[in-house]
This record gives structure tokens, C-alpha cells and sequence, in this order.
């Protein structure tokens, strides 16, 4: 009977990718709950992330420590001189903004910015 179960969902992940010789981005898919975020910690030995966007266009279920993360890679990033941008947020993580109080705290490249009608 196992095998007629449908398949579980990927887990999240987040991670940190290079685009340029010094252009880094937050990456986050799936489902960012808190073991995704401890994993992630963790493996950072609790360093600092200094990136230049984050992208969270990917996520599908975020947890207050997905977005405690993404807060701490902000202000280190803005602590290194650099200006992160959202450069992308999926519906569920827009929602999980708005809901915590902290949409407007993440600025988004002007490029993808919605109009208002």
C-alpha cells in the first residue's frame, strides 16, 4: 500500500548562489519552514549572509523563521554597504509579509514593481 501513496512535496531549501564575480543571491523554493531555516543556519556556522537580492519566487509555504532569515540576510547585507533587493516573492510569501507587518521593508528592483491601476 506504501507504494500507491502519492508522492511527498519537496522539501525546501535555501540557498546562496553567485551570479556575477560579486553579485549573490538568497534563494528560497519550496516549502521554507523551520527545520529549513535551522538547516541553513547551521550550515552558515552562523555567519553572516551578505547578499545583493534575495528571491523567494519559488517558495510555497513560508514559516516566521523563513522570514526571520531573510530579515537577518537584509540587515547584514545593509550592514555591508550593500542595498538587497526582493526580487522576487510568491504569493505565499507576499501574504506572510503583509500578515507579520514587514512588506514594506523589503524594496523590490523598480523594473518588476507593480503598477497601480
Amino acid at each position: 500500500m506504501d507504494a500507491q501513496r502519492a508522492p511527498r512535496p519537496p522539501a525546501g531549501s535555501i540557498t546562496v548562489e553567485r551570479e556575477a564575480a560579486d553579485h549573490w543571491v538568497l534563494c528560497l523554493r519550496g516549502d521554507v519552514d523551520t527545520a529549513v531555516a535551522t538547516r541553513f543556519t547551521n550550515a552558515q556556522e552562523r555567519q553572516r549572509v551578505v547578499v545583493d537580492a534575495i528571491d523567494a519566487g519559488s517558495v510555497t509555504f513560508i514559516s516566521s523563521s523563513g522570514l526571520a532569515l531573510m530579515l537577518l540576510c537584509a540587515e547584514a547585507s545593509l550592514a555591508a554597504g550593500r542595498n538587497p533587493v526582493l526580487r522576487a516573492a510568491s504569493h505565499p510569501v507576499d501574504r506572510a509579509l503583509q500578515l507579520a507587518g514587514i512588506d514594506g521593508v523589503f524594496p523590490r528592483p523598480e523594473s518588476t514593481s507593480p503598477t497601480e491601476a
